[in-house]
């Protein structure tokens, strides 16, 4: 892409009433600034390999100095999302190095909907993590940690449809606590480095609420499957809720 791309007045509406004036406003203008170039990059309008305009033209168009538009550079270095190579100017990194798990960067991202990647990747994980999670805690749950699986799928029963948060939050919870009835320290671990990306994921499905009857079903064949300490049948009802998933992002996408 040419150095001296020319900018859309779109990109930048979102900077437009602010100035590098420093202070709480100059965060601010920080703030749009990353969040304005990392959506480019999320989004898709610069890909990787792809460079940058120049920092003469990037930052006057953006409206701030190249001091801000620099610290926003190191910022989003820092994530993985970009490098600055001197002779080259700024360039958008290869995918494999972007933190796509960081909340902040997941915050970023323009329309999550949109990158079918991230979502297919994201239910190929919880294939490899949550089915064996089950089985697990179907065979070594404690009460109490069965009382947390069941407190949260009454959580997801009171706030289906009405309380997305809620519903989310409640989903995330019943999830975090099947794996925590693992008693396994690394699947714990891993659902843990995916759980921004869960709640992330949670917030665009269940705004469908298409399938909030099935949904809660095969929540609920997974909270009885441990409760029988049914290892094989917990295993499967996970995937099946796992298949419930990919049907809603596939409507998404």
């Amino acid at each position: 892409m040419a150095d001296d791309m020319d900018l859309a007045d779109d990109d930048l509406a979102a900077l437009a009433p602010q100035s590098d004036t420093g202070g709480s406003t100059g965060g601010r203008v920080h703030d749009a600034v990353v969040r304005t170039i990392a959506g480019w990059v999320l989004g898709g309008r610069y890909a990787p390999g792809e460079t940058l305009p120049r920092e003469e033209d990037l930052a006057p168009a953006l409206g701030v100095s190249r001091t801000s538009l620099r610290e926003a550079v190191k910022v989003l270095a820092a994530k993985g999302l970009l490098e600055a190579r001197p002779r080259i100017g700024v360039r958008v990194r290869e995918r494999e190095h972007w933190r796509l798990l960081d909340p902040v960067v997941l915050g970023w991202h323009p329309d999550l909907t949109r990158d079918r990647e991230l979502i297919a990747s994201l239910i190929e994980a919880r294939r490899v993590i949550e089915p064996a999670a089950a089985e697990f805690a179907a065979r070594r749950c404690t009460a109490a940690q069965l009382l947390a699986i069941e407190t949260a799928y009454h959580g997801m029963e009171g706030t289906i449809p009405h309380d997305l948060i809620g519903c989310c939050e409640a989903d995330l919870a019943f999830h975090r606590a099947v794996v925590a009835a693992s008693r396994n320290i690394v699947l714990t671990g891993l659902i843990g480095t995916i759980e921004a990306a869960l709640r992330a994921s949670f917030l665009l499905t269940t705004r469908l609420m298409q399938n909030q009857a099935r949904t809660l079903s095969v929540h609920k064949d997974v909270l009885e499957c441990i409760r029988r300490h049914d290892t094989a049948g917990a295993r499967a009802a996970c995937n099946r809720l796992l298949d419930v998933a990919e049907e809603d992002y596939r409507k998404l996408t």
